[in-house]
């Protein structure tokens, strides 16, 4: 069940599960319901992936695997084509300087500044992905779609007359080297992107400025339909592994990390997020940032086939997988 109320058509649902999901000329609508335990988990999924948590699902319970994902790329690009929105139909003539504040400028300002990496996330992504036709054509879509992001917020701090340094592009371009292990960087991932959605969603949600509540409800909606995309590609993945319980256990560790050792996680959206909360203050003319925890843990645990549904439910698979693994590899 969709609440049409609270769909914003991001298509993260018709991204994870186009047999179930469908995203037209307006809201998300459902084809047909899971009918298996597999189609349950996918579409559970998407409920967890769905920034507005409009997507209600009834579980079927049982055991079944997931297919083999075929070429993913023909119809995650149409999904994106169907839902893309147009830098020229935002209400650009709302824009209201006045509710501009200095404490609003200062938040956009980190957020156009953390989108700049995409730049050099997609030379790592390229070069991590090099041998995967299917996935390179993707992130290309990706790379589209996410260099708008700085470009309509650096327009909108123009509105506000805010002054950015003649090297601020340059210098946002920088990231952290990727990991080794190829689902933990799609998990890293679908995280980032996660908490991505959850922060411009608030924004879209409170801002006292209305084309900036406006524009933010379109980038929530594009960090949640790539969340998506990242989250397909690292199930694709998982079926095809010659060992899925060392994939497992990648995305485990990445969880770990973004629950439990978030300090040390050297992602430009988890740094800018540490940035935001001290520009937003409980209280403030905008909601302050709190992280998805939850809907996290259910995402991650339906791409592992993991009873994760919370965060206190990872520490007992972390383990239990950390033996697997290594018990495995000394046979």
């Amino acid at each position: 069940m969709i609440d049409a109320r609270a769909c914003i058509r991001c298509a993260a649902c018709a991204t994870v599960a186009p047999a179930h999901f469908v995203v037209g000329a307006g809201v998300a609508k459902v084809v047909r319901p899971p009918a298996t335990p597999g189609e349950t988990r996918l579409c559970e999924a998407a409920a967890a992936l769905c920034p507005t948590r409009a997507i209600s699902v009834e579980p079927i319970t049982g055991t079944d695997l997931a297919p083999k994902s075929p070429e993913l790329y023909p119809s995650l690009v149409e999904v994106s084509e169907g839902v893309r929105w147009k830098i020229s139909d935002l209400p650009w003539a709302r824009f209201t300087l006045a509710s501009a504040t200095p404490a609003l400028r200062s938040v956009v300002r980190e957020m156009a500044y953390s989108e700049q990496t995409t730049f050099s996330a997609t030379q790592r992504f390229m070069q991590a992905f090099g041998d995967n036709a299917d996935f390179s054509q993707w992130i290309s879509v990706w790379f589209y779609e996410e260099t708008r992001h700085p470009m309509v917020l650096m327009k909108w701090m123009a509105l506000a007359n805010e002054t950015l340094e003649a090297d601020f592009v340059s210098r946002g371009r920088v990231s952290a080297p990727f990991m080794k292990s190829l689902m933990g960087t799609l998990v890293t991932n679908v995280i980032s992107e996660m908490f991505a959605a959850e922060a411009y969603l608030g924004m879209a949600q409170t801002s006292p400025e209305p084309l900036l509540g406006a524009i933010a409800q379109r980038i929530c909606a594009d960090e949640a339909r790539h969340g998506a995309g990242f989250f397909t590609y690292a199930r694709q993945i998982l079926a095809r592994s010659p060992n899925p319980d060392r994939e497992r256990l990648d995305a485990l560790k990445v969880l770990h990390f973004w629950f439990n050792e978030n300090h040390a996680v050297a992602h430009p959206v988890n740094e800018t997020m540490d940035k935001v909360k001290t520009l937003l203050p409980e209280g403030g003319p905008m909601a302050s940032f709190h992280p998805p925890l939850e809907r996290v843990a259910i995402a991650i645990g339906r791409l592992t086939d993991l009873p994760i549904d919370k965060p206190e439910d990872l520490p007992a698979q972390l383990i239990d997988f950390t033996r697997r693994v290594h018990a495995a590899a000394n046979v």
